[in-house]
């Protein structure tokens, strides 16, 4: 049966009812009946009082607010700015790129503009659309429409805030008034969004001050309302569990690591991801410290505390990669023109920076600075999200990971993952995690527990999958579902080999591709065992079944994309044309999802 009920409501309902005497079910019927009366009489005179598609007020502006974003923070934003336009005399608008009729953008007239970028400087499938059209040759002029846009990025990408840059750029070619400049804003967006918001309102005629409060966070995940723990305010969770999934002869290392959550009140749903607040190796800090000749005792203000320049780096700065922020203020710090003018050739610059840190970076550029300077162009350390590997029905109260471990020798250094070796190295079973759960609405399991879905991932990208089974399974097992995972060698990659076989034989899983690429003498990945099972994928498409990949975006991602079409292309009798509009179709429909980094 087809039910409105989330699957964790569905559980929860199920669970209540089944101790009941038919006298209690008869009193909850009356008593249910009666609630939903009393809610849609209050929806009635809520209605009355002012109906959506009402016509302003004459002293009224109108004001769209047009987002597109793949996570919840330009969602969460977007609200905001709506609730504070509201306060100011607005008529505001929410409209998602996703579902936005782009013949409606001549007709706006005050629009704000809320958009990040996927990757490298892509936009994300949910502006994707929006943003062909005001590159086509279909988009209208827009002589009248004010605007201003707020681009979400993050600066460890070449292509910074490119999706915005781009939407502002268009517009303004086609001939939208900018009535504020574009704000570009890094993954702590929390203060530049609220300044954009303020400053924006007030120069489309409102006088909006925003408080401090607003945008303290994202509030798209309820754990964030109901814990209070988030970003800023994470939770110590302690370590439960470490443990190596790898076996013996392999050269790489992943971890399964389980943390507890009891009496955080975090919740999580499948798909989401567990944010991280790391350090940095100890190792790295002094060696920095040493290549500058800095003295680790120096008290430094990282602006919410002064400390050691130690314990600055250690705890508060990005120090293992560099990013073209970091390089453009170094060099304008030191006034070299060279590094200057690498800043400004994306090309060379992408090659620079890749597999470098900040080491790299005063050891070939050196030069004296002093503490205070080198806090001055470091950026903030940043949290580092991983797929949920647990459902919270089956480890209420935990949350467990599936880290890979980075490790790896480049110019005669080594080099390591920040977070990733924070779990191997530096935390153990005694020791506590700063953690909080952030929402991905874009990865989620169908509502409908019978719907058959399709799993696609390799590496670590098989942690959301193991959350999938688990959670299906403790529902009730009623929908198929097909697993493709790759790695490298079977007998020491193979990721909860013994768990998954255990789940295909209770029925939890009903079918289970694997391709391991180093075993054979021709190489084997995900997205030719898909081409090899063509006619039964596009079958269970065909049956309602959700797709999913998740785990490399530049390669593997694009590569099991590239088969998905030629699948619909084959069994489908379609040209690539019509395949390409079937598989952007699943994606609408939220039939197509990826969570790809």
């Amino acid at each position: 049966m087809i039910t409105p009920l989330t699957p964790e409501q569905a559980a929860q309902f199920s669970s209540l009812i089944s101790g009941l005497s038919k006298d209690q079910i008869t009193w909850i019927s009356g008593y249910f009946a009666g609630l939903n009366a009393a809610n849609s009489q209050s929806n009635h005179l809520a209605e009355k009082k002012q109906l959506p598609n009402e016509a302003p007020s004459a002293h009224q502006t109108e004001l769209t607010i047009l987002y597109g974003s793949r996570t919840g923070n330009g969602e969460s934003i977007a609200k905001k700015a709506q609730k504070i336009a509201i306060q100011h005399g607005f008529s505001a608008v929410l409209k998602n790129m996703e579902d936005y009729k782009t013949r409606d953008l001549k007709s706006e007239k005050n629009l704000l503009v809320i958009v990040s970028t996927h990757g490298e400087g892509e936009p994300p499938f949910q502006a994707k659309e929006v943003h062909e059209f005001i590159h086509s040759k279909r988009a209208a002029r827009l002589e009248g429409v004010n605007y201003s846009v707020l681009a979400l990025g993050d600066r460890s990408y070449l292509k910074f805030c490119q999706t915005g840059i781009e939407f502002d750029s268009q517009l303004h070619e086609l001939g939208a008034n900018r009535i504020h400049p574009r704000v570009d804003c890094d993954t702590s967006f929390e203060e530049d969004a609220n300044r954009w918001i303020e400053e924006t309102l007030k120069a489309f005629g409102g006088s909006a001050v925003v408080p401090a409060h607003v945008i303290s966070e994202p509030q798209s995940s309820a754990s964030h309302t109901e814990s209070g723990y988030n970003k800023k305010n994470p939770f110590n969770a302690p370590v439960l569990e470490k443990s190596k999934l790898h076996g013996r002869g392999s050269d790489r290392q992943t971890l399964h690591v389980e943390l507890s959550l009891e009496n955080s009140g975090l919740i999580y749903q499948p798909g989401d991801s567990a944010g991280i607040l790391p350090t940095n190796a100890p190792e790295l800090v002094n060696e920095l410290i040493e290549t500058l000749h800095l003295n680790a005792e120096t008290i430094v203000n990282t602006g919410n505390a002064k400390v050691s320049l130690y314990e600055a780096l250690f705890r508060y700065y990005e120090i293992a990669n560099v990013t073209s922020d970091v390089i453009s203020k170094y060099a304008d710090l030191i006034g070299n023109k060279e590094l200057k003018a690498l800043t400004q050739d994306h090309a060379k610059l992408k090659e620079y920076v890749y597999g470098k840190d900040i080491v790299d970076l005063f050891q070939n550029y050196p030069s004296d600075i002093k503490a205070e300077q080198l806090i001055g162009i470091l950026r903030k350390l940043q949290a580092r999200l991983y797929s949920i590997s647990s459902s919270p029905l089956v480890h209420p109260d935990e949350v467990h990971l599936t880290v890979g471990v980075v490790k790896y020798e480049s110019t005669g250094r080594l080099r390591n993952g920040v977070c990733s070796t924070f779990f191997s190295d530096r935390i153990s079973d005694n020791e506590t995690v700063p953690i909080f759960i952030e929402q991905n609405p874009n990865f989620r399991l169908p509502e409908d527990n019978k719907t058959p879905i399709i799993m696609v991932g390799a590496g670590t990208g098989v942690a959301p999958y193991r959350s999938f089974v688990e959670h299906r399974q403790e529902l009730g097992n009623s929908g198929k579902s097909w697993l493709f995972f790759g790695n490298r060698f079977f007998q020491s990659e193979f990721l909860y080999q013994l768990e998954w076989q255990s789940f295909l034989k209770e029925g939890s899983l009903s079918k289970l591709d694997v391709a391991f690429s180093r075993d054979g003498s021709e190489k084997s990945y995900v997205q030719h065992k898909i081409l090899k099972n063509s006619k039964e994928v596009y079958q269970w498409l065909e049956e309602g079944g959700h797709f999913y990949v998740c785990g490399d975006m530049k390669k593997m991602a694009n590569d099991v994309n590239e088969a998905l079409i030629t699948v619909v292309q084959k069994e489908g009798g379609r040209s690539r044309e019509l395949a390409v509009e079937y598989v952007t179709a699943l994606q609408k429909a939220k039939r197509y999802q990826t969570d790809v980094y």
